[in-house]
C-alpha cells in the first residue's frame, strides 16, 4: 500500500472526514468556529478546500477530530475507507468510454426525462 501522498488517501481523507462531520452535524463553517475557539484560524472556504482535496497537515488532521470532539480514530475502519477508495478508483479505471453509458438527449422530451443508452 502507498500511503504517502496518493489519490488514493486523500480521497479517504476526505470521505473520513466529510462523514464525520455528517455524524456530528457539523457543517464547514461550524468547523471554522470550533476550531477557532481552539485558536486555530481556518476560514470554513479554507477548511472546505482543504478536506475535500485531502490535503491538510497532520496538525490541522488531529485538530479537526478534536474539534469534532472525535476521541477514538479506529485505524481499521479508516482502511476499510482507503480499501474502497482502491476499489471504486480501479473500477473507473476500468471502465472502457465506448462502455460507459451515455446521456442520450431526446429533444422531444423534458431533460429530466431522457434516456440512457441500453435502457428501453
Amino acid at each position: 500500500m502507498k500511503f504517502f501522498d496518493s489519490p488514493e488517501m486523500r480521497e479517504t481523507l476526505h470521505r473520513l472526514l466529510r462523514s464525520q462531520m455528517a455524524l456530528k452535524g457539523i457543517d464547514y463553517n461550524g468547523l471554522s468556529q470550533r476550531l477557532a475557539m481552539m485558536g486555530v484560524a481556518q476560514t470554513a472556504t479554507n477548511l472546505r478546500s482543504k478536506i475535500n482535496h485531502g490535503t491538510l497537515g497532520a496538525q490541522l488532521f488531529v485538530f479537526i477530530q478534536f474539534a469534532l470532539g472525535i476521541e477514538k480514530l479506529d485505524l481499521n475502519s479508516v482502511r476499510d475507507i482507503y480499501r474502497d477508495v482502491e476499489r471504486d478508483l480501479d473500477a473507473s479505471a476500468t471502465v472502457e468510454p465506448s462502455h460507459a453509458a451515455k446521456v442520450v438527449a431526446d429533444e422531444s422530451l423534458p431533460p429530466e426525462m431522457s434516456k440512457v443508452d441500453g435502457e428501453a
